[in-house]
């Protein structure tokens, strides 16, 4: 199981990494209030990821809401994403079966309570990153700049060019 998490976590990294050069490459033409989205959604997505990490741990969390008050600058959002990516990217190479299984309580940021085992974080953290990488891509798209092409398959077939040979 841990071999697919790991996959999926290496994916999420480089998808991430894509989105982010992308996106510091073409900072300049999205207007103001986009140019903030893009990086906010992205910092929401981040700060969440460092949430759940800190639950995992069982560690105080770092953030007391989904979302930091101040908008980072490129370079400290992408620090922090490098940051997180790279710890699940680890933690997703070396994590044994009973501790995917293990429960993990926790208080969201909104003050509700929650319980899901550390396989749910770690799906719940993979989803929820793409959701919101699609969101950042978008903001290229309408603005008419490139936007990544962020798919598991390219990912597969760019780390393994001989799955494009069929035999």
């Amino acid at each position: 199981m841990n071999r697919d998490f790991s996959k999926a976590f290496h994916y999420k990294k480089w998808a991430n990494t894509q989105l982010l050069d992308l996106g510091e490459q073409q900072f300049s033409g999205l207007p103001e209030s986009d140019a903030t989205f893009f990086v906010r959604i992205l910092n929401h997505t981040t700060v969440v990821d460092s949430l759940f990490i800190s639950r995992i741990l069982r560690e105080p969390e770092k953030y007391s809401d989904d979302n930091t008050v101040e908008t980072p600058t490129f370079l400290e959002l992408r620090e922090r994403v490098n940051e997180n990516d790279s710890w699940l990217v680890q933690y997703s190479k070396t994590v044994q079966q009973e501790e995917l299984e293990r429960v993990v309580s926790f208080k969201f940021v909104d003050g509700d309570t929650g319980q899901m085992s550390v396989t749910e974080i770690l799906i719940h953290l993979l989803t929820h990153g793409s959701n919101h990488r699609g969101m950042a891509s978008r903001v290229l798209a309408a603005n008419n700049l490139e936007r990544p092409k962020d798919t598991f398959t390219r990912y597969l077939h760019q780390l393994e060019p001989l799955r494009r040979v069929i035999v």
